[in-house]
């Protein structure tokens, strides 16, 4: 019997612990499989379908062991819905060691994927001092840091989807700044994203254009598109001025009641200005030159410091521009500004004349000529503004523009900023001592720019 017993035992332990082992690899793969289960059932389908890493089958961002036994714990056939069969790493519908070989060749942390930028808003300029919050769109900003123009941007929050993020300005200087995001996965830059205007030389009088002062809504549109104020009055000289927004116009002569315009008024062309600009919303006054350059040179000087100065040369304008950082408007500045939208001969608008008049009658209504001015310059802002605000562009006193004098070309032009040199400078708009044929938007003449006469002024302009 003990020989039996003796013989028999070590065969009986062997048969225990196979079945044994056998239970506990059952065991162990049901829990596998559970927790598998588990862990796919608690991830979003768009996260499963979506990852950039799709060997990190845990989401920690790290492809290591445990994202193989995910692989081993779902051997076999994929069921229909291809979302959960997260394993089937190769598509072919099976998990097998084809799965494990992948994550295996995978292992390590997780590339973090480049972002990119897809816009940055407000596209409006904005202040030179900074502080104003902006909103950049694009891919994979989680972790990200902004620069504008070069320098940090700051309070930067990112959304949970990383395609959006917010940011506060930096200051910056005047012009186009360069947007960069950067993350553990790159950089991503946007040239000229971003502008910054000098806004330290002006206070603000109205934000957004009234319609009882720009009544053609879509003027008021492209105003506000800017993202400059309308109203501005400069600091250093008390000088109001207006907002002038880009746009197409034609410019040379129209027809008329009076005859046929000056050859040099020929011929018609589109003209396209790029850029906004603030022209004085009235002719620079008598007070406004002795406040800055000492000195009232006017011929109609004698208790009358609100009317436009005068028998000041082109020379003399461009000391004090450089005195109060103005300029001249460009001619075709001038005449977009005067026009304002219109496109006949005299810029005079009412409901039954929304296009401006070709009859010189209108004269009366928004100018200073030689039928009503009394041989003498008045107070400016004393006639009908045009539609863009500005008054005395038609009569009071003609104005110096900065353009050299030249014929115009057929052809469209964009900025055109006249002849390189010559010998005269481009004059504009009617005077009190002329007749109405002069109050007329095209009309221009020219004149020696060291010339001072008493029907010479000038109106300022600024770039924002």
């Amino acid at each position: 019997m003990s020989i039996i017993l003796k013989h028999l035992y070590p065969t009986m332990n062997k048969k225990f612990n196979f079945q044994f082992v056998c239970f506990t690899t059952r065991l162990n793969n049901i829990l596998r499989l559970a927790t598998l289960a588990a862990a796919c059932f608690a991830l979003p389908t768009h996260a499963l379908a979506q990852s950039s890493c799709p060997e990190d089958l845990n989401f920690d961002r790290v492809v290591n062991g445990a994202d193989t036994m995910i692989v081993m714990n779902a051997f076999g056939n994929c069921p229909a819905s291809p979302a959960s069969c997260p394993a089937d790493l190769n598509g072919d519908r099976v998990v097998n060691i084809n799965d494990v070989f992948i994550v295996l060749d995978a292992y390590g942390n997780c590339p973090v994927a480049a972002p990119t930028i897809t816009s940055v808003n407000p596209r409006m300029p904005q202040p030179t001092s900074g502080g104003m919050p902006i909103t950049i769109t694009g891919t994979n900003f989680t972790g990200a840091s902004v620069m504008v123009g070069g320098v940090a941007a700051t309070r930067v929050q990112v959304n949970s989807a990383g395609t959006s993020l917010t940011a506060v300005t930096p200051s910056g200087a005047v012009g186009l700044a360069t947007v960069t995001v950067t993350t553990a996965g790159g950089t991503a830059t946007l040239a000229g994203a971003f502008r910054y205007f000098d806004s330290s030389w002006y206070t603000v009088l109205e934000q957004n254009p009234s319609a009882a002062v720009v009544p053609n809504a879509t003027v008021r549109a492209n105003i506000i598109a800017t993202g400059f104020p309308w109203r501005v009055r400069d600091i250093g000289t008390g000088i109001e001025l207006l907002l002038v927004p880009p746009g197409t116009f034609t410019m040379g002569c129209n027809a008329f009641d009076l005859g046929t315009c000056s050859t040099w008024e020929s011929p018609r062309h589109q003209v396209t200005l790029t850029r906004a600009f603030y022209l004085g919303r009235y002719e620079v006054t008598q007070a406004q030159w002795q406040a800055r350059m000492g000195n009232n040179p006017s011929y109609f000087s004698r208790n009358n410091p609100n009317r436009p100065v005068e028998r000041v040369s082109w020379d003399n304008v461009a000391g004090f521009n450089t005195a109060t950082g103005f300029r001249l408007p460009t001619e075709a500045e001038w005449e977009y500004s005067c026009r304002a939208g219109t496109t006949r001969a005299i810029h005079y608008t009412s409901r039954q004349h929304p296009n401006g008049s070709n009859s010189s009658i209108y004269a009366y209504n928004i100018a200073w000529f030689g039928g009503n001015a009394g041989a003498r310059t008045h107070n400016v802002g004393g006639k009908d503004p045009n539609g863009f605000g500005f008054y005395d562009m038609s009569g009071n006193v003609m104005e110096w523009c900065n353009d050299w004098f030249g014929s115009y070309s057929a052809g469209a032009a964009t900025d055109p900023a006249g002849p390189s040199t010559g010998t005269s400078r481009v004059l504009r708009g009617g005077s009190w001592g002329i007749s109405s044929y002069y109050c007329r938007s095209s009309a221009r003449y020219d004149n020696d720019p060291a010339t001072r006469t008493d029907y010479i002024g000038f109106r300022v302009a600024r770039t924002p």
